[in-house]
């Protein structure tokens, strides 16, 4: 009877040991608090349309006309609350507030969302700009979307569609939905090519 309780005890020690294990290798990471990102300097991964009345931008990604903010621009996130955050254009000194829009809170972690518009390697990202073609290059200088552009092309002219409205499939997906403002919308339309073919709405 000794001998199988200490059989028991030691099998069950191994067990709990073993879940232990499987609970470590198993864990997923616990995202970085967004207000480590305060001080923090990135690049804009891609243009950014400012409302050029108040310096806001939005996680909706509007297509307001008036004040484009570059891709490649060198910014300092000066601030991170709940609903938005603060960041800096170091070269012009200029504030910039960035909304969370409820919806966007609610279907992506924001650290990953905010990755996408502020990026770490400004060098690579010029890189890949490179080597797009003149179209791309011309729609990315101008901040709009031209037809016979590149899905990455669009992505760093315009930015990307809000992830509310659009499946996560992107770069296989045939449409983009985006806002112009908060009442008119459009559409990116991609051939089997994977380039633009149709722009549709008051753009």
């Amino acid at each position: 009877m000794l001998k199988t309780t200490k059989m028991l005890s030691v099998l069950f020690s191994f067990l709990l040991l073993l879940a232990g294990a499987t609970t470590a290798v198993g864990q997923v990471p616990a995202p970085i608090p967004l207000q480590e990102l305060e001080g923090r300097y990135f690049f804009l991964g891609h243009n950014l349309h400012a409302d050029p009345g108040n310096s806001k931008v939005s996680s909706v990604n509007y297509q307001v006309r008036g004040d484009l903010i570059p891709w490649g621009t060198e910014v300092r996130i000066v601030r991170v609350a709940r609903k938005y955050l603060v960041f800096e254009d170091v070269a012009k000194r200029r504030q910039y507030r960035y909304g969370f829009y409820w919806k966007t809170r609610t279907t992506v972690p924001m650290l990953e969302h905010i990755k996408r518009v502020f990026v770490d390697n400004g060098d690579e990202l010029k890189k890949q700009v490179d080597a797009m073609s003149d179209l791309d290059k011309d729609g990315i200088y101008e901040g709009r979307v031209k037809p016979g552009m590149s899905r990455e092309g669009v992505l760093v002219a315009i930015g990307y569609p809000p992830e509310f409205a659009n499946r996560e499939e992107l770069m296989t997906d045939r449409e983009w939905l985006y806002w112009i403002n908060r009442f008119e919308k459009m559409v990116v339309g991609f051939g089997r090519d994977g380039l633009v073919n149709r722009i549709t709405g008051n753009y």
